[in-house]
């Protein structure tokens, strides 16, 4: 197991990894520094919003580089590599340490007052994270920056920093809570506080972010592709219209990501249906020849045109609404006809469905209700958000 005790045992690590991989370390550094760099109420909203961005963009390139450098990444203006805080912050440390003749830094159980230099070198560490993502300031062969190892050394101690770098190069690229199986360090719960001071003081504004930075901290992101979508989706004119603005887009961005992902699950299942009921088990057809009425059949092909339509919608650059509406109606009144129909033949048309393993038609629809009506409530959510 590699063991990382120093930003120069993290800078050695890092120079041996591909960029997908140092981006990912640097991002998991900064999302452990974010509470940090918010700083104490009253909290600067645009400069909140700022982080949250820089940590968006970078937490999506430790995923997917393309996405990363397609994003408005620069929407509060240039970014550049800082290197370490380490080196730009010598002075300060210098003069806050209780040993500047003996020329100590600010290092392990001495940490940072409030203010000063802890929540630069939150910021910091977020800083270079958004410029490794967006391939600005990193050098290919060597790494002059520990990947935010000081400044969580800093922020949370010294033998905390060893002991979470070290988990996190034993397992590259994975997504465990971001301070281990343990409690939070004493040193940064003062800085959660503040946290959920912020999160708390508008849900309407932040609601989304707390869902997002607490999904990733106790190690279950939620989806990357909605994070993915959120990064490229969000011009530079959303981000610098502020926090609420961006609040009521990236509602938008779920109602719809919710769609497409009720429309995939069922994409799925439809192709599976397709292939079951052209081969049936074993390549042959169950003995017992179902009998679906023409109301039926025809209710099954509308049910799945619907579908299509409210698919294409999805990904229309300005979705129609009154087309979403109308397919939407088409596709509640199909699935009533199949599910009353299939209800009535339960005994019969399910329980050899079942049997046999043929997911057709009207008994299909009574075993997969549950994923239309998902469905049916993500595109009733989205026709709630469109203009």
């Amino acid at each position: 197991m590699f063991e990382i005790v120093d930003e120069e045992g993290s800078r050695s690590w890092l120079s041996q990894q591909d960029r997908q991989t140092r981006i990912w370390f640097v991002a998991r550094m900064a999302l452990r520094s974010f509470p940090a760099a918010i700083g104490d109420a009253p909290f600067d909203e645009r400069n909140t919003l700022r982080l949250l961005h820089h940590l968006l963009i970078s937490t999506v390139g430790s995923i997917d580089l393309r996405a990363a450098k397609n994003s408005a990444k620069l929407a509060f203006g240039t970014v550049g590599y800082k290197g370490s805080a380490q080196q730009i912050h010598n002075d300060q440390l210098l003069l806050a340490s209780p040993y500047p003749s003996q020329g100590k830094v600010l290092y392990g159980d001495q940490q940072p007052s409030k203010n000063s230099i802890r929540t630069e070198s939150g910021e910091n560490v977020i800083g270079n994270a958004i410029t490794w993502a967006i391939e600005i300031g990193e050098p290919q062969r060597d790494v002059g920056f520990g990947g935010g190892y000081w400044e969580l050394a800093w922020l949370a101690g010294s033998k905390h920093a060893s002991k979470l770098a070290t988990a996190d190069v034993a397992s590259p690229r994975e997504w465990p809570p971001l301070w281990g199986a343990g409690r939070r360090p004493a040193y940064i719960l003062d800085d959660y506080t503040n946290l959920n001071e912020l999160f708390d003081s508008d849900p309407s504004v932040w609601g989304f972010w707390q869902r997002w930075f607490e999904a990733i901290h106790d190690g279950v992101p939620l989806p990357w592709e909605l994070s993915r979508l959120v990064a490229l989706t969000l011009s530079d004119q959303d981000w610098q219209s502020g926090a609420a603005h961006v609040a009521r887009e990236i509602e938008k961005i779920e109602a719809l990501f919710a769609v497409r992902q009720s429309l995939s699950d069922l994409a799925t299942d439809r192709a599976e249906t397709a292939a079951d009921n052209r081969l049936g088990i074993g390549g042959n057809n169950p003995p017992v020849e179902f009998e679906w009425p023409t109301a039926v059949q025809r209710s099954h092909t509308i049910a799945w045109t619907a579908v299509d339509e409210i698919e294409q919608q999805t990904q229309a650059k300005k979705p129609d609404k009154s087309l979403i509406k109308a397919a939407l109606e088409k596709l509640i009144q199909a699935l009533r006809i199949c599910l009353r129909w299939a209800g009535k033949k339960a005994d019969l048309a399910v329980d050899e469905t079942i049997k046999w393993g043929i997911r057709a038609t009207g008994g299909y629809f009574l075993l997969n209700s549950i994923k239309f009506q998902a469905l049916i409530e993500a595109v009733k959510n989205w026709i709630a958000i469109l203009p």
